[in-house]
């Protein structure tokens, strides 16, 4: 490398003289590569950032996109250094100019989002969350996240606006990014929580037991925040929030991943992996298939529950409502009922609602989980139970009545059977973590 050339880029940068730069590149067109190959330097991009040269930075960034994530030999970006000197328009440049620079780790695993949330600039702070949201997620070489960063400096106004962030975020997957980020544990297994109890933060602790914070959750000693709190006013505050005092009963919760694959399957356990197994093996293409078949078989039978073969009797001007039935006998039927035959409708009635049952549950094991999937269960549920109510109202013999009755009661306690399952499932799911093992 030319060390004449690299003295002369250096000075460059320092004086933020975009021609000197293009005289040196045009001496030696290789200056830049040179620099590149090298994996921490300091690249002309730190040192204009680090003295606010916002073109001459950007030509560079033009040039050289890679050098916005070079350390130097001191473990920093030029965005880091930007942070250091003040140079807020600097910094706001870098990001625009490539918004994943939020994410880049320097020194100890230090992003921009870190140092923000650690002097408390919430403006900047803001606008890196809105720049690159999925940022609040990265973790420094202590394991810690930017809301354990603000609360260890008591910085409570960057606490609000990370807290407002995850709660206000409608990005795919906020619900999930905002417990496990909440929740997160660093390398002592403390969460944000045990750290405002340990440090007598009440400012702090009074905005997190309100989020979606588990209040029970343990640390690597096997303390939760009520164990380590250091004063009776924090105390009271969880004590308030729903945290039993003095409580050392161990729930399912705070048993280990160990213990809980020592535990002896039980016969609900074998139920629930096998279930899970199935639907493990299904493709998205066979759910997608399946999920066509069981919405045509529903609606079929829905349409068959509605409108019975051979129609209803109606109701003349007079109010007779004597009908000639098939056998040639007179009989007396009620207007709105089927006018099938006691055994045909009763055989029809049956089957039909088996599988409008099978169909509907069908459907809802195929259909992915989630909110929307919650959301679903409550029409799915009361449109099944509405057309056996109405097969039962259309029945032309009370017998029928009886057996679309006992329908009714048992299709109610097999619904409440099939979902209290799958919310054991998703809860064993969540306990034994089973989908991260791939």
């Amino acid at each position: 490398m030319n060390t004449v050339n690299d003295y002369n880029l250096k000075a460059a940068a320092q004086e933020g003289d975009i021609n000197l730069l293009y005289r040196i590149i045009e001496e030696d067109p290789y200056v830049l590569e040179h620099l590149d190959i090298i994996p921490f330097v300091e690249t002309p991009l730190h040192v204009a950032a680090s003295m606010g040269y916002l073109h001459f930075a950007t030509e560079i960034m033009r040039l050289k996109p890679s050098f916005a994530w070079k350390l130097n030999k001191q473990g920093f970006s030029p965005i880091h250094l930007a942070l250091q000197h003040g140079q807020r328009r600097m910094v706001q440049c870098l990001v625009d100019i490539n918004k994943e620079l939020v994410r880049v780790k320097g020194r100890e695993g230090v992003t921009p989002l870190h140092f923000v949330s650690q002097c408390g600039d919430i403006d900047l702070l803001a606008n890196f969350l809105l720049a690159c949201p999925n940022s609040i997620e990265d973790v420094n070489v202590r394991s810690e996240t930017a809301l354990h960063i603000a609360v260890k400096n008591k910085q409570h106004e960057a606490l609000e606006v990370l807290v407002g962030w995850l709660k206000r975020s409608s990005q795919r997957g906020a619900m999930q990014l905002e417990k496990t980020t909440l929740n997160w544990k660093d390398e002592s297994g403390n969460t944000v929580l045990h750290i405002s109890a340990l440090l007598n933060d009440s400012q702090a602790l009074g905005l997190l037991i309100k989020t979606k914070m588990d209040l029970k959750a343990k640390n690597l000693e096997n303390l939760t925040a009520m164990d380590i709190a250091a004063s009776a006013e924090i105390k009271g505050k969880l004590v308030k929030a729903g945290v039993k005092c003095g409580s050392s009963t161990i729930d399912d919760e705070s048993l280990t991943l160990a213990h809980k694959l020592r535990s002896k399957i039980t016969t609900l356990d074998k139920i629930i992996i096998y279930m899970l197994r199935i639907r493990e093996d299904i493709s998205e293409e066979q759910r997608n298939a399946f999920l066509v078949l069981a919405v045509l078989i529903a609606t079929a039978t829905y349409q068959a529950a509605l409108n019975p073969p051979g129609g209803f009797y109606q109701a003349n001007a007079g109010g007779n409502n004597n009908q000639n039935t098939s056998s040639g006998n007179v009989s007396e039927g009620k207007a709105g009922t089927s006018v099938m035959s006691e055994g045909d409708f009763f055989t029809l009635s049956i089957m039909n609602t088996l599988s409008f049952l099978v169909s509907t549950v069908t459907i809802f094991i195929l259909t992915p989980s989630g909110i929307v999937s919650k959301i679903l269960i409550s029409p799915v549920f009361w449109l099944a139970y509405c057309v056996i109510y109405s097969v039962k109202v259309v029945s032309p013999t009370y017998a029928s009545k009886i057996v679309n009755e006992i329908l009714l009661y048992g299709f109610n306690l097999l619904f409440w059977v099939v979902y209290c399952i799958f919310v054991v499932v998703y809860k064993r799911l969540q306990g034994y973590r089973l989908l991260d093992c791939e």
